[in-house]
C-alpha cells in the first residue's frame, strides 16, 4: 500500500522559488491546484483511450509540479507510461487510486497551511 504523509506532500522550498514568501500568491496557486485537480480527476478513468489518459496524467503532473507536490508529480509521470500493452485495467486503476490519494494528501497539507495563515492573521 502507498504510504503518503501530508507533511511531505508539498515541497515548500521548491514552491518558494516561484512565489517567494508572498502568501497571497501562494494561496492563489493553491486555489488553482485545487480547481485543476478537481476538474481533471473527474475525467481520469482507467478505461480511457491512451491519448486521453496521457493528456490528463500529464496535466495533473504539471499542476503538481507547480505547487511542489513532487510525489504526486512522480505518480502522474508513472501513470503516463500506462498506455498500449502497459494499459492494463489493474495498473490504471491502481494509478488512479494513487493519484487520488496523493491529491488528498496535498489538499490536506494546503488546508493546514491555510489554517496557519488564518491564525497568523488573527494574531496580527
Amino acid at each position: 500500500m502507498l504510504q503518503i504523509s501530508p507533511d511531505t506532500a508539498i515541497n515548500f522550498k521548491h514552491l518558494r522559488q516561484y512565489v517567494g514568501d508572498d502568501t497571497a500568491l501562494t494561496a492563489e496557486v493553491f486555489g488553482l491546484f485545487r480547481h485543476q485537480t478537481d476538474m481533471w480527476c473527474k475525467a481520469l478513468d482507467a478505461k480511457a483511450d491512451d491519448e486521453t489518459w496521457i493528456s490528463i496524467a500529464h496535466t495533473l503532473k504539471g499542476t503538481a509540479r507547480a505547487v511542489g507536490a513532487c510525489g504526486l508529480a512522480d505518480v502522474c509521470e508513472n501513470a503516463e507510461l500506462l498506455t498500449g500493452k502497459n494499459a492494463t485495467a489493474t495498473a490504471r486503476t491502481v494509478a488512479v487510486q494513487d493519484i487520488q490519494s496523493w491529491i488528498e494528501a496535498v489538499n490536506h497539507r494546503i488546508s493546514r497551511w491555510e489554517y496557519r495563515q488564518t491564525l497568523a492573521a488573527l494574531r496580527s
